[in-house]
C-alpha cells in the first residue's frame, strides 16, 4: 500500500520518529512517499502525519507551508484515510499536541477519514517515542 508521510519537526525528534516509521512501513512492503513543501495534487489513499508542536500549539515551520496550502486550497480529501502521531510535553497543558491536533482537524474538515485514535506521545512518559510509534503504526495499517 502507498503511504504519504508528512513530518513536522522543530527540534528533530519528530524527524527521527518519522524516519523510523518510514523504515518500518517499508520493511512491511509498503511504499512510503514523504510530502514536503507544497500540497500534492494526487494526495489519496493513506496519509500519516508525524508531528511535534511549537510555539503556542502551532504546527512546526517545516510543514507550515503545506498546512496553509491545504487550508487555503480546501481540496476534497474524501478518498484519504489518515492517522496522526503527535509529540508534545504535557507540562504545556493548554498546547499539548496542538500541532498534531490541528492536522487532525484540518484533514477531517477536508473530508478525510481518520483511522484509529491518534497516538499522542508525552516527552516525559515516552523516552523512546520511535519505538512507541513503530509499534502503533503496525496496528494502524491493519485497521480499515
Amino acid at each position: 500500500m502507498k503511504v504519504f508521510l508528512i513530518v513536522g519537526s522543530e527540534s528533530g525528534n519528530a524527524e527521527m520518529v518519522g524516519d523510523c516509521v518510514k523504515d518500518a512501513l517499508e520493511a512491511q512492503g509498503h511504499e512510503v512517499s514523504r510530502i514536503a513543501a507544497g500540497a500534492p495534487a494526487d494526495l489519496d489513499g493513506r496519509v500519516l502525519v508525524v508531528c511535534s508542536t511549537t510555539g503556542l500549539g502551532d504546527v512546526p515551520q517545516n510543514v507550515e507551508p503545506l498546512f496553509q496550502s491545504l487550508s487555503s486550497a480546501r481540496p476534497d480529501l474524501g478518498a484519504v484515510r489518515y492517522g496522526v502521531i503527535g509529540m508534545g510535553d504535557r507540562n504545556y497543558k493548554e498546547t499539548f499536541c496542538g500541532g498534531p491536533r490541528k492536522w487532525d482537524a484540518l484533514l477531517s474538515s477536508l473530508g478525510a477519514t481518520r483511522v484509529g485514535e491518534p497516538l499522542e506521545l508525552d516527552a516525559t512518559d515516552h523516552p523512546c517515542p520511535d519505538e512507541d510509534a513503530v509499534a502503533w503504526v503496525s496496528g494502524w495499517m491493519a485497521e480499515g
